[in-house]
């Protein structure tokens, strides 16, 4: 289970919808108790649902970041995923469409085709164990061969991606109009109008406390403080 709890690590720490919150402790919860009985399968199969909420956050943040470019990915999607206005674009939306072509949207970060086929390849796979024939996965191997394929997508999705999040993490300094007084301001600032409005999770998290101080100007460097002290805690 060491690698699903990795995994578990790309989830946003907190959501917009309380629903999503339960939902997503719901297939936590399956994979674990399906894991503690044995029953490796339908592990698998909550997993792979983990999976893909992680993508579709991961293409909401890249819409966040960049809308306009958005815009010209989802030439062709718009009816499929049943959007009529970029505004009211959130994480369910992509669900909307096939898993198998979802991935496309990962052009708007430069992922190369034959990477993206790498990222999907696990659809199928999950296709497989999902109809009535006979195939089933019976042991612990089975289970952490296909995590480990779950965490290595996730973790070039993340180096793709990174880059957007820095882009969103300082459009959200700079919508901050007022002064923040300390570091518990800030954090609640960071805990409210960045992680749970933008689906951030403990990893994203990491990557943002890696960004130097230097990068950040004026009254914003408290930010800066805020995060590196939450990462203290966390260790």
């Amino acid at each position: 289970m060491e690698t699903a709890y990795q995994i578990f690590d790309y989830l946003p720490i907190k959501y917009k919808n309380p629903s999503d919150a339960d939902y997503f402790a719901f297939l936590v919860h399956s994979v674990d108790q399906n894991y503690q009985a044995k029953n490796y399968h339908f592990a698998v199969v909550a997993l792979h649902m983990i999976y893909m909420g992680i993508v579709y956050h991961y293409i909401y943040g890249i819409f966040r970041a960049d809308p306009k470019r958005f815009e010209y990915v989802m030439i062709g999607f718009h009816d499929r995923l049943q959007v009529k206005e970029l505004g009211k674009i959130s994480w369910h939306s992509f669900s909307n469409e096939k898993e198998s072509t979802i991935f496309q949207f990962y052009r708007a970060v430069g992922i190369p085709n034959d990477q993206i086929g790498n990222l999907k390849a696990p659809v199928k796979k999950r296709n497989d164990i999902l109809h009535t024939n006979g195939i089933y996965l019976t042991s612990e191997n089975d289970f952490e061969e296909r995590s480990q394929k779950y965490l290595q997508n996730l973790e070039k999705i993340r180096q793709f991606c990174a880059d957007e999040y820095k882009t969103l993490f300082f459009q959200f300094l700079d919508d901050i109009k007022v002064d923040v007084e300390d570091e518990t301001e800030a954090a609640q600032y960071f805990e409210e109008d960045f992680i749970q409005e933008f689906g951030i999770s403990q990893i994203i998290i990491r990557f943002l406390s890696k960004i130097d101080e230097s990068e950040y100007y004026g009254e914003k460097k408290i930010f800066y403080s805020a995060i590196q002290k939450r990462m203290e805690l966390e260790d």
